[in-house]
């Protein structure tokens, strides 16, 4: 059996030295080996009889693709391109962005988890839908395109009597092009908006609209990872709100919070559509939901976090911290592998 290991992670370095020391420098980025990489190194060593096929993002082709069984996306895919990060010449701009699209849409390259669930987790927009149609606790979001009118905009916002508010970018992450606004400010001055607009607009067509949760900051996100269907560990992370801000990662101290993140995260996971490879249903290997409070600016109280974000098997770990233990590569590593075993033999 061949498993594919498609990587590109070139911002969570990997802090296992026993491991690190196996990987050859041609797999080094930044000159520091990161946890996609480590990961497949330690399928590599863990178990035996198969082959574990690491892709860099430049290797990505349907013919690479088509040689393994199963090939996982760790590292790669869509949201990277849109937002550039890593840079791959190949993929880049619109055309690039289709020919990646394409690769993951064809069935004959057994990627993992299917194209339907992976284009569905891409817009963010069809999955806070998904989860709002299904009664999970999302924050009340407006979306936009990119040829909205400031005037028309405002109107909206007004109307939810929004003191301040956010745009994020549809397929942005880590904060990419994410605008915080003060609703008077931009009533007094369109500028504020069109100026936005005009530099986003280069590189996103859609946006999401929502209130500033002013406790954001200050509490964090509680960032949860669902390993095979199971909550398998969280951290929180108060501080940032936009990128090149200080933030702290901490484990989760709080259990009635976790016990509420846990119990709308069963849900998630009952509603969330059904891989099929193979022919065959299965869970992904990994989801990554994100909460954060409180809902419409209430008190801090665990019944008011909301879903913010979910993620798949390219979300950061946040295991690059010393103060986070829980061994989540050795985890993954055991999961890919019986999961390529279930679905393949």
């Amino acid at each position: 059996m061949r498993i594919g290991i498609i990587t590109g992670k070139d911002d969570e370095i990997s802090l296992d030295k026993e491991i690190n020391k196996l990987v050859p420098k041609k797999h080094y980025v930044n000159d520091n080996v990161h946890t996609d990489i480590a990961l497949a190194y330690i399928m590599k060593q863990k178990f035996v009889g198969f082959t574990v096929d690491i892709i860099t993002p430049k290797e990505i082709t349907n013919q690479r693709l088509k040689k393994n069984d199963i090939n996982f996306i760790i590292g790669y895919d869509i949201i990277n391109v849109i937002n550039d990060d890593p840079p791959v010449r190949k993929f880049s701009g619109q055309k690039g962005l289709e020919k990646l699209d394409k690769i993951y849409k064809l069935k004959s390259n057994n990627v993992f988890p299917s194209y339907p669930f992976l284009s569905f987790l891409w817009s963010k927009k069809e999955y806070l839908q998904h989860l709002q149609k299904h009664k999970i606790p999302i924050s009340p979001t407006i979306f936009i395109k990119k040829n909205v009118t400031v005037n028309s905009l405002l109107k909206r916002i007004r109307e939810k009597k929004w003191k301040n508010f956010i745009i994020k970018p549809i397929g942005g992450t880590i904060a990419y092009g994410l605008g915080i606004f003060n609703t008077q400010e931009c009533i007094n001055d369109y500028d504020k908006l069109r100026d936005y607009f005009e530099e986003e607009n280069q590189f996103y067509d859609e946006y999401l609209v929502q209130e500033k949760i002013e406790g954001f900051s200050e509490y964090g996100e509680i960032k949860t990872f669902w390993i095979d269907g199971k909550l398998s560990y969280a951290v929180n992370t108060p501080g940032a709100t936009k990128p090149g801000e200080t933030y702290t990662v901490k484990e989760v101290i709080q259990q009635d919070v976790l016990n509420h993140c846990e119990k709308i995260g069963n849900k998630i996971m009952e509603v969330l559509p059904k891989i099929t490879f193979n022919r065959k249903k299965s869970l992904p290997v990994l989801i990554r939901i994100d909460f954060a409070c409180c809902k419409n600016n209430k008190k801090m109280d665990p019944k008011n976090y909301f879903v913010n974000e979910i993620e798949s098997d390219i979300a950061g770990l946040y295991i690059n911290f010393p103060n986070i233990k829980y061994p989540a590569l050795e985890v993954l590593a055991n999961t890919y592998v019986q999961k390529a075993y279930e679905l393949i033999k």
